[in-house]
């Protein structure tokens, strides 16, 4: 997949671009039907299936106080967009001189003087262009003008919801993982580095790898069944998220970490590129009465965690495949 990180790094002639434009964030149920249909669409015209996005999220430079936490870093977001078959991707620097660019201007300078763009297809409510002043009919109304095909993309529906990265977010602020999952068709992901802790797992003989991650949206506090993927494979873990209040003197001021305990495993993942796979929440993080009743309760949950995996293995053994799917280098 061919990644372009500003307008003045498209080639000349693109090649008969059929095109998405939207921040994708998650990239959930909604935003892969898409670009299925982009893919498939594509095919039939001998074109190339794009996807237009913005970085940082325009909200994060216009009204910075009010932005949503990001489900996915922009090189995940990449990742899950080349699994689904895109074949080139333009990232657009967001920012204020970027957010005065009119609606006709942004559709006529850039999707059709710069991409050359064949088709476009959009959501229902699309709006484009300084103070979102555009609208489908005037995208459909500039295509025809210019020569560009417009359609308009179906609403994704999950239990009778339309299918939202509002949704998928308003699950993991709540840790509903599992409810993320399905909006999501994979498990929420959070990935990063293991870097030194304060030991205390390994002192009550259960160690933990603790995980700094560029993530802005992290699950609620709890304690989950999850995959910690390390080398490109998968291995049961079981993650504590919060502030460790048994250990912890000031919880309240405490910072909140990302810990797991790897089932059978024993390797040093200390200073290791790691994701962990959010699967399912067991229960609240709280505070016991001291380590020896917090090492009774993490065998209780690692004991629940096994409990599960041996569920899955029997019921959805793809999310239990050992190996990750690799994908192409994105350049």
């Amino acid at each position: 997949m061919k990644v372009f990180y500003g307008l003045d790094e498209l080639p000349h002639g693109c090649p008969r671009p059929v095109a998405t434009i939207g921040n994708f964030d998650g990239v959930h149920l909604g935003h892969q039907q898409l670009m299925h249909d982009l893919v498939n669409r594509a095919e039939k015209i001998a074109g190339t299936p794009t996807v237009v996005t913005f970085h940082p999220h325009p909200l994060q430079v216009l009204a910075p106080y009010n932005a949503p936490r990001q489900i996915q870093t922009l090189s995940q977001k990449l990742i899950t967009v080349e699994m689904l078959g895109i074949q080139m991707v333009i990232v657009i620097p967001f920012t204020l001189e970027f957010a005065q660019t009119s609606a006709r201007d942004f559709a006529t300078r850039i999707l059709w003087d710069q991409m050359k763009l064949q088709e476009i297809y959009v959501g229902p409510n699309f709006a484009f262009g300084h103070r979102r002043e555009g609208s489908f009919n005037l995208l459909r109304e500039i295509g025809e003008e210019k020569g560009f095909a417009v359609g308009k993309i179906r609403q994704v529906q999950f239990r009778g919801s339309r299918v939202s990265s509002t949704a998928v977010r308003q699950a993991l602020l709540a840790g509903q993982v599992a409810l993320a999952r399905r909006l999501l068709d994979r498990p929420y992901a959070l990935v990063g580095e293991i870097v030194h802790g304060t030991a205390t797992g390994a002192g009550i003989a259960f160690p933990t790898a603790n995980l700094k991650s560029p993530n802005e949206l992290i699950p609620r506090n709890g304690v989950y069944v999850t995959l910690l993927i390390v080398d490109g494979r998968r291995h049961p873990a079981v993650t504590n998220i919060g502030v460790r209040p048994t250990v912890t003197a000031a919880a309240g001021g405490a910072a909140v970490t990302v810990e797991s305990y790897v089932l059978d495993f024993s390797q040093n993942l200390y200073g290791r590129n790691v994701t962990v796979e959010f699967l399912l929440r067991l229960r609240e993080e709280r505070k016991f009465s001291g380590k020896d009743a917090l090492a009774t309760q993490i065998r209780k949950d690692i004991l629940k965690a096994r409990r599960y995996f041996g569920w899955l293995k029997r019921a959805a053994p793809a999310l239990l495949a050992e190996s990750v799917p690799k994908t192409r280098r994105v350049s």
